[in-house]
């Protein structure tokens, strides 16, 4: 079989055993039996051990006997004969069975299974061959678990420190442990790196298998990783697992201090948070202290930062914030202080005003400017908007002419640092014009019927605020905005008022204005209200008889023109024919319709009489 070792030698089993065997395998013509050198299998499968033979002349083999070595001494298992098995009183019995072909089935392997089984073939009494096979049992050890030590490692201790260890469970054989940083292997190296491994076997025969690795490490380290594998062979490769990566904490002295603004400090304005952060490259990180220059001394303000983090909280900063902070560490590993300062600057706009002139009253028809100042550090844009918020000018002036009181309103000057976004402030400045009250609106004429109740109205604008009075008694409210008025008089009509009407007053400290509302009443209205329809029906039907006549004309109805005129003016015409003459300077509103309704324009000659020939 290939694979096999046909004929192999024998051991000295006894005092008959080393002959036999020496004489059945070296013969001429003895039983020929081949097995695999090695059989491996698994811990808690069946393990399958062949056993070929062939005997001179196609005879049959008389038995056949499996053994086992232990301490170089065979055991005997079973033997087959006469197709039965007999099967001896081992530690085996039970696990053990045999197929049709001889090989022998070995179940629920264990560790301690891992031995040299030996197959024996006899035919007749002295012809006998046998050979055997190794039985190598494994067990594919667990994924490592690696821990990191947890107490932290000083950089460049002059002794290595422990800085992991590797554990791997149920291992047969016992695997081995290998260690990696970034992906390379370590090597045990003096004073450097070196590695302490353990062994444990179990109860059930399985190993435990752990390293623990020792080092020194730089400050570099604290990015470094760490991982470790377990190896192990399997049908003569050599296979690994490999735990997770771990990275340690690495002790190591501050070298650097940096102090930086969030925000950027070149955009700090007013009512901003800042934070002043400060950085240290040290680990563990140091004790941070915060101070700020003050005409004397440093002033310190540790109480409003979080000392651990290095940070320095300032809520709404304002123009009193800028100025010169530092920030001071102690390093408590070797106690070593170290500092850095940097400036604060908070961009601010103060002092926005705005200057009219003339700044005497204004009254209509009169100009102003305006004029708009602020102090800051930074260029400044000046914006003007009306009280709606709309932009009408820019730059710090601006002019307003011929004012009326419509232009009266509020104005703002809005000051914008374009290099610090957000910062603005703005002025509100109010543009009065006065002038004596202009009514603007009154409810007439106002169709009234008699005892009807009617709100009458009068609006205005003035300024200063005017005050409005009626000259008949009833319900007033009024309605002001900015410098308008408006009152609504609430009244029943009598016939005193519907005669006379009303008169609304408005007055102020510059004048008066009145206006007569005038009420009438409402059957008259309906009465004209009814002629007007009459009126326009009349129309209507003028303009239909018009689109009548044009259609029968059309058709060859009737026939009109100069023909017919000169034909009705001659003697001979018959007197008893009918002839109505249209003429266009007594029906100039008929020929127009019917003009409109041709919808074209006669020749001049046709256009100052026109006569309509009935006979036909």
């Amino acid at each position: 079989m290939a694979g096999g070792r046909r004929g192999g030698p024998s051991w000295g089993w006894g005092w008959g055993w080393g002959c036999c065997l020496l004489l059945c395998c070296g013969a001429a013509g003895a039983v020929q039996v081949s097995m695999p050198e090695v059989v491996e299998a698994e811990i808690e499968s069946t393990a399958r051990i062949e056993c070929g033979f062939s005997i001179p002349g196609n005879g049959s083999y008389t038995f056949i006997d499996w053994f086992y070595v232990d301490r170089g001494s065979p055991v005997k298992l079973l033997r087959l004969a006469g197709g039965e098995v007999l099967e001896e009183e081992t530690s085996y019995k039970g696990r053990l069975s045999v197929g049709e072909d001889a090989a022998l089935a070995i179940s629920k392997v264990t560790p301690q299974d891992a031995r040299t089984f030996v197959c024996r073939v006899a035919a007749g009494s002295q012809d006998v061959g046998e050979n055997r096979t190794e039985l190598r049992v494994y067990k594919v050890p667990e994924t490592p678990e690696i821990e990191a030590s947890s107490a932290g490692v000083p950089a460049h201790s002059p002794s290595t420190m422990q800085i992991a260890q590797c554990v791997s469970e149920n291992s047969f054989p016992p695997a081995n442990i290998t260690w990696y940083k970034n992906g390379e292997q370590l090597q045990a190296e003096e004073n450097k790196v070196k590695f302490l491994a353990t062994l444990t076997r179990k109860s059930s025969g399985l190993y435990t298998v752990s390293s623990t690795l020792f080092a020194v490490v730089t400050r570099e380290d604290r990015s470094s990783l760490f991982h470790c594998a377990v190896h192990y062979w399997l049908r003569g490769q050599r296979l690994s697992k490999a735990s997770r990566r771990v990275n340690i904490t690495v002790f190591y002295p501050t070298q650097h201090v940096e102090l930086h603004i969030v925000p950027t400090a070149a955009l700090v304005k007013e009512g901003d948070d800042v934070k002043l952060v400060c950085e240290a490259d040290g680990n563990p990180a140091p004790v941070f202290s915060f101070y700020k220059k003050s005409p004397e001394d440093w002033q310190d303000v540790s109480s409003l930062a979080d000392t651990s983090s290095g940070v320095l909280s300032l809520h709404g900063v304002n123009k009193s914030s800028s100025g010169l902070y530092r920030c001071q560490i102690l390093d408590l590993d070797d106690m070593m202080q170290m500092e850095k300062e940097v400036e604060l600057v908070v961009n601010y706009i103060e002092g926005v005003r705005v200057q009219m002139e003339p700044s005497s009253p204004l009254n209509e028809g009169d100009s102003v400017r305006l004029n708009c100042s602020a102090h800051s550090p930074v260029d400044l844009d000046f914006q003007w908007r009306d009280e709606k918020g709309r932009k009408v000018a820019e730059g710090n002036q601006l002019v307003l002419r011929n004012l009326t009181f419509e232009t009266s309103s509020n104005f703002s000057c809005r000051a914008v640092a374009r290099s610090v976004p957000g910062l603005e402030r703005s002025k509100q400045v109010a543009v009065a014009v006065q002038g004596k009250p202009r009514i603007v609106a009154i409810s007439s004429p106002l169709y009234v019927r008699q005892d009807e109740v009617v709100n009458l109205t009068c609006k205005a604008i003035a300024f200063p605020r005017p005050s409005v009075r009626w000259s008949i008694n009833g319900t007033t409210h009024e309605y002001v905005e900015n410098q308008h008025v408006a009152s609504n008089l609430t009244v029943r009509v009598s016939h005193e008022l519907l005669r006379a009407g009303a008169m609304c007053r408005v007055s102020n400290a510059l004048g008066v204005s009145e206006k007569h509302i005038q009420l009438l009443d409402g059957k008259t209205s309906e009465s004209k209200g009814v002629i007007i329809v009459a009126i326009i029906v009349c129309i209507l039907l003028v303009a239909v008889l018009g689109s009548v006549i044009y259609f029968l004309h059309k058709k060859g109805k009737i026939s009109c023109g100069r023909a017919g005129k000169q034909d009705i003016t001659k003697p001979e015409a018959r007197k008893d024919k009918n002839v109505v003459e249209v003429k266009s300077d007594k029906l100039a509103e008929e020929a127009g319709l019917l003009q409109g309704a041709n919808g074209e324009r006669g020749p001049a000659a046709d256009q100052s009489e026109k006569y309509i020939d009935l006979r036909n």
